[in-house]
């Protein structure tokens, strides 16, 4: 009887074309759907349909079909799709989600290539020849696994001849579910390391990417300076300060609604740092609410009382507060600044006349 074709049988390719379709509109496609696609191609790539999530990425790099770099990528996706039901919404998921492609790729085109057989492990259990198996303890059998041990392809010992071991110094072969048990312990011990290593890594990266915004910002790319800083958040959702600078962004811009979420978030993860302060001071000032701009000015040099910026715009929130006095010994004290030009010249103290109290009377005429 002929038998029908295997439907289950590993097809990699077939599968990439499957993702190809859901990864070319990754644009409305969610992060699910793409991670989904994704761990179809890997289970088929290495022919384990029932290996899922980070620890089906750790197999497939330990079987040398994708590179570190690919790993990362696709652990990325994967994250992104237990945090994300949504469609890409910036540059840095779509980024995200054209790298795990090229893995994909990568990986499909690895497997196709051939691989080098792994050598047979000196301690894995003798294989009985073609003759009918010794009995157990005999001097043949151990002969049989003396040669196994030691790799001897050649060897030529007969029953009669073998040296007898000692049974008190014999090893004995490797039961099934010991192996089972040491490759599960290796595998276990590659997922922690490889985890460990991956939780360094991603965190330097959310460093990198919040460094590079910075110097792209000082330069004046402000489209570059906001993919990074945008990555960079992402990365790490609980640092303040890509937040701050893309609340700082959407300011200058104009776009105060989106400023105000940023920066709100940004005091609320960091309610220590004088900067998230003083930036939403900043955008309070710019929306017309010279009130709460001195609020969180003030609590920005609770913070950090050298501030010459929240000093200087102090100032300037007191002085459309009406608050002249006040206000001309912040903007003194802070000195020259940007915080001289966000209101006309303070008026001069009003004249005191001759005769007041602390002051001399008129000279005779």
């Amino acid at each position: 009887m002929t038998a029908a074709p295997d439907a289950a049988s590993p097809n990699p390719r077939a599968a990439l074309d499957a993702a190809r379709v859901v990864f070319g509109n990754s644009a409305e496609a969610p992060a699910p759907a793409l991670w989904s696609a994704a761990q179809h191609v890997l289970q088929q790539v290495i022919a384990r349909p029932s290996l899922t999530g980070q620890a089906l990425v750790a197999e497939v790099r330990q079987l040398g079909v994708i590179t570190l770099s690919d790993a990362h990528a696709l652990v990325a996706l994967a994250t992104w799709a237990d945090r994300s039901a949504v469609a890409a919404t910036n540059e840095s998921e779509r980024l995200m989600a054209r790298e795990a492609w090229m893995a994909l790729d990568h990986a499909v085109a690895n497997s196709a290539a051939p691989r080098v057989a792994m050598p047979v492990s000196p301690y894995a259990p003798p294989v009985p020849g073609p003759s009918s198996s010794p009995l157990p303890g005999s001097a043949s059998a151990a002969a049989g696994r003396a040669a196994a041990a030691a790799g001897a392809a050649g060897a030529k010992a007969t029953a009669a001849n073998a040296p007898a071991l000692d049974p008190a110094n014999e090893v004995a072969p490797t039961a099934p579910h010991r192996q089972r048990f040491l490759l599960a312990l290796s595998a276990l011990v590659v997922i922690v390391v490889g985890g460990a290593g991956w939780g360094w890594w991603y965190s330097g990266r959310a460093g990198r990417e919040f460094n590079a915004g910075a110097e792209a910002y000082r330069a004046g790319s402000r489209e570059a300076a906001r993919v990074a800083f945008a990555r960079a958040a992402q990365l790490d959702p609980a640092d303040a300060r890509p937040l701050i600078y893309l609340g700082r962004l959407s300011r200058e811009e104009g776009d105060l609604a989106r400023a105000r979420r940023l920066l709100t978030t940004a005091v609320r993860l960091a309610p220590g740092s004088s900067l998230a302060a003083r930036e939403l001071a900043a955008l309070m000032l710019a929306d017309g609410q010279p009130d709460i701009a001195r609020r969180f000015y003030v609590r920005a040099l609770e913070i950090d009382p050298a501030d010459r910026t929240a000093q200087g715009f102090l100032g300037c929130a007191l002085y459309r507060l009406q608050r002249y006095d006040e206000a001309r010994r912040w903007v003194e004290r802070a000195g020259p600044g940007e915080w001289q030009q966000c209101a006309p010249p303070l008026p001069p103290p009003a004249p005191v006349p001759y005769g007041a109290p602390g002051y001399p009377s008129p000279p005779p005429t």
